[in-house]
């Protein structure tokens, strides 16, 4: 291994997965722009459907790549919460030196570390698409206490059938999903316990989507969420029936689009 990865703890192999890199759209005359922040061992062209739709508005867009993210399993858990959130702030602060206003997109955890960077920094609007306040199952906030014992536990998933044929998407699985990291849950267990505790300083324009089949999300956390922003200029709740906690890049999508594009007018 050269000095450099090793001086960084990254993999002597790592090389990022397709669809990982980082994108940025900026529209001719773009006087505001968007921060996009991809979930939880997701990636960001993951997001890049409700990027383009709020680019298609005038705004410029910017989807950054947490560390650890679209890489492989050794180089997620050399990282932690304090990694991504920095990320989200940098990328924040980046937007803000180039834009008059930065408001903010985030999906499943990218949603708690948009509300935090948003409730401590400040965002005209702050779209939410199956924020991860209430993760269904309970067993994550166990993940803390286990994390130290048990960092990994080998369930060897299949990958899924709609994912087997597309390689960037099926490494993606092999690596993130096909065992449970106990470790990085538990840091993602940190952000959730931020973000419910920064939900009443939200000062924000609110739009949170979410699907009624969720399998990952509590489907009824949106007014819970609601309830806890006080503060928020305005909420707005809208949920795509039929359609689960990937909606964002699978079915509902195009009903995702219409929707922001839509309050994008109005707010």
């Amino acid at each position: 291994m050269n000095k450099l990865k090793a001086i960084l703890s990254l993999p002597a192999d790592m090389q990022l997965i397709e669809g990982a890199e980082p994108f940025r759209i900026d529209p001719p005359g773009a006087k505001d722009a968007f921060l996009i922040l991809h979930g939880f061992t997701g990636m960001p062209c993951e997001l890049s459907i409700p990027a383009r739709a709020i680019s298609e508005m005038g705004y410029a867009v910017y989807a950054p790549r947490y560390p650890g993210h679209g890489s492989c399993r050794a180089d997620f858990m050399n990282t932690r919460a304090e990694d991504w959130l920095r990320r989200a702030v940098d990328a924040y602060f980046e937007l803000r030196g180039q834009y008059r206003s930065v408001s903010i997109l985030g999906h499943s955890m990218g949603g708690l570390i948009g509300a935090s960077v948003a409730a401590s920094y400040g965002a005209p609007r702050l779209i939410l698409l199956a924020p991860a306040f209430d993760i269904l199952g309970g067993v994550i906030q166990y993940t803390p206490f286990l994390a130290p014992f048990k960092p990994v536990i080998k369930r060897g998933r299949p990958i899924p059938e709609n994912e087997v044929n597309d390689p960037a998407r099926s490494r993606r699985y092999r690596e993130y999903s096909t065992d449970d990291i106990v470790l990085e849950a538990s840091q993602l267990r940190r952000l959730q316990k931020l973000g419910c505790s920064l939900i009443p300083e939200i000062k924000s324009r609110v739009l949170l989507i979410q699907g009624t089949k969720d399998e990952a999300v509590n489907p009824a956390s949106p007014e819970w969420i609601k309830s806890q922003a006080c503060k928020a200029e305005s909420f707005d709740i809208q949920m795509l029936e039929g359609c689960n906690h990937v909606f964002p890049f699978a079915q509902g999508s195009t009903r995702m689009a219409e929707i922001i594009k839509d309050w994008l007018r109005r707010n």
